[in-house]
């Protein structure tokens, strides 16, 4: 509590939100004041006050206790949410929200109908008083730079640009992007179709690639001679765009790619075979994938391809994002049910697992396992000793 002027106010505040959050219930929101909450007797003289200006305006109606307790207001009912927001010094929900959306509709002119669709969530929650997207209708400036990019991006405004030269052309503000990158990933992924974190591909967004770590028997050369070699340690980077100057240096026994950072270092110091091991970074980037397809379609079919990750959620989804990617059948590494069992940790079911578990995926009955099975656990890769692909016992 900030004071004892402010307590009768945010007890009509909260009072006015819940009417707000309602505005279709057939009962009237009401509370009953809480006056252990009020230490002092002027504490409680102050919030009675407070609430007694409310009913004068006709805001609320007051209900007083009885016999001993006949001084004190039992229950507090709103009357008129309208006349209670002006009491209070704020236009109602259902107005802020409305001017909100007035004054944001000309962001997504011109853009596709389900643009339409989002100010109209937006605008709905707000009129309950409640935030849209982590955005409140006063929030207009924040407001309008996200709708501007997702307008511009529905128009392939994106396509070939970096992040800050996209949010500059079109918000003037070349931090934009950053700003709203979370909202707008959750946004695109629900009207493509895809996991948020494949949007900026399909949106083709440049987000400047970060180097792919790797070992192994490959080589990126030119006419000038070696610029990157794989067997370098404890590990190589190559960038993505050096992709086409690409060499395999010999035939690898396995290709691994490797979820976690600690986990694909541990690999790359503590086994010596003549595999080749990529870090994904947790889910695959567009720079990851490209080269890992690269690797896939120049090595034979006899030259399996693997993956380690972690055993729960986002460790199948980036499992089974890599799968339908690369154009190879992709093994499961150290992704067993009985080590999880073994070395991980009680968790809870995920029912959103339920279309991988029916799916031809490798790792379907894991996937079946984690989304129904009570006692489910989950497996971190770090808890693991890192093994080669070719001296597994669990594959």
């Amino acid at each position: 509590m900030t004071g004892t002027a402010d307590l009768g106010a945010e007890f009509l505040e909260r009072l006015l939100a819940l009417s707000e959050r309602s505005p279709e219930r057939v009962r009237s929101a009401s509370a009953a004041p809480d006056y252990d909450a009020l230490p002092r007797a002027m504490a409680v003289e102050r919030f009675r006050e407070k609430l007694l200006a409310a009913e004068r305006v006709g805001a609320v109606t007051l209900k007083y206790g009885k016999r001993e307790r006949s001084h004190l207001i039992e229950r507090v009912t709103v009357k008129d949410p309208i006349l209670l927001a002006r009491h209070l010094g704020r236009k109602p929900s259902h107005v802020q929200a409305s001017d909100a959306r007035q004054s944001l509709v000309n962001c997504i002119e011109d853009g596709p109908p389900w643009l339409v669709g989002i100010l109209d969530e937006m605008t709905a929650r707000w009129s309950r008083g409640e935030n849209a997207y982590k955005l409140g209708p006063n929030d207009t400036r924040a407001t309008r730079e996200f709708l501007t990019l997702l307008s511009a991006a529905s128009k392939g405004q994106a396509r070939g640009v970096d992040a800050r030269s996209f949010a500059l052309r079109v918000t003037g503000d070349t931090k934009a992007f950053d700003r709203h990158a979370g909202r707008l990933s959750v946004v695109l992924a629900a009207q493509l179709g895809v996991l948020p974190e494949s949007v900026w591909q399909q949106i083709g967004l440049e987000r400047f690639p970060h180097p792919v770590h790797l070992r192994g028997p490959l080589r990126c050369e030119d006419s000038n001679g070696t610029l990157v070699d794989g067997r370098s340690r404890p590990f190589a980077s190559v960038h993505p765009e050096l992709t086409p100057l690409l060499k395999l240096t010999a035939r690898p026994s396995y290709v691994l790619s490797i979820e976690n950072y600690a986990s694909f270092n541990r690999h790359v110091r503590e086994i010596d075979d003549d595999g080749l091991v990529l870090y994904t970074g947790g889910f695959a980037s567009a720079g990851v994938t490209g080269v890992f397809t690269w690797i896939a379609a120049h090595t034979d079919e006899a030259v399996p391809l693997y993956h380690w990750g972690d055993i729960d959620p986002g460790g199948l989804r980036i499992f089974r994002y890599l799968e339908e990617t690369l154009p190879r059948t992709l093994h499961p590494h150290l992704m067993q049910r009985d080590l999880a069992e073994l070395h991980g940790r009680v968790a809870q079911v995920d029912a959103s697992l339920y279309s991988i578990a029916q799916s031809t995926s490798a790792v379907a009955d894991l996937a079946d396992w984690l989304s129904k099975d009570a006692g489910v656990k989950h497996l971190e890769q770090e808890a693991i000793t890192p093994m080669s692909p070719a001296l597994s016992k669990c594959e």
